[in-house]
């Protein structure tokens, strides 16, 4: 299979993306940033804060997801059990929601453990992007998986 592209998002975004949760973010904050973002501490193995740029829907504090898979490698999905439980615009203030075409920050909580797919993150918010070392990754669901597996097949 291949990357993950936009013009396969295009394809689907009206039945898929914007009728069931969906995620995309590369960063996660480090401990450095969380005490500089003033947000409270968390215990990594279960939770972790990610930055988020933009998204097509709105972030919504208790939406839950059952997949997580990466731009590079989508067929490579994991089945998860996460939830996301804070959001953000700014500072440690927990709005509830992150409105459509906007980004924050947001705390994911993971029923198990957090996937070691996230390693693929960038680590830091000092940091740079970086294609050879870094990914994107996705939340979603199950019905929005299947039917990218279906896109990808296609292309």
């Amino acid at each position: 299979m291949v990357a993950i592209t936009n013009n396969l998002y295009d394809n689907i975004r009206e039945d898929f993306i914007n009728k069931y949760p969906f995620l995309a973010f590369h960063r996660m904050y480090s401990d450095n940033d969380i005490t500089k973002y003033e947000l409270n501490p968390i215990n990594r193995d279960l939770s972790i804060y990610i930055e988020n740029y933009n998204n097509d829907n709105d972030i919504i504090w208790g939406t839950k997801y059952s997949v997580i898979y990466s731009r590079k490698e989508p067929e490579n999905y994991q089945k998860i059990d996460c939830e996301i439980d804070f959001v953000s615009l700014k500072k440690n203030d927990n709005i509830g929601t992150i409105p459509r075409g906007y980004g924050g920050c947001v705390r994911l909580k993971f029923k198990d453990k957090v996937p070691d797919i996230t390693k693929l993150l960038v680590q830091d918010n000092n940091e740079n992007y970086n294609d050879i070392y870094n990914d994107i990754l996705y939340l979603t669901t199950q019905e929005v998986m299947n039917k990218i597996l279906e896109e990808l097949e296609k292309a």
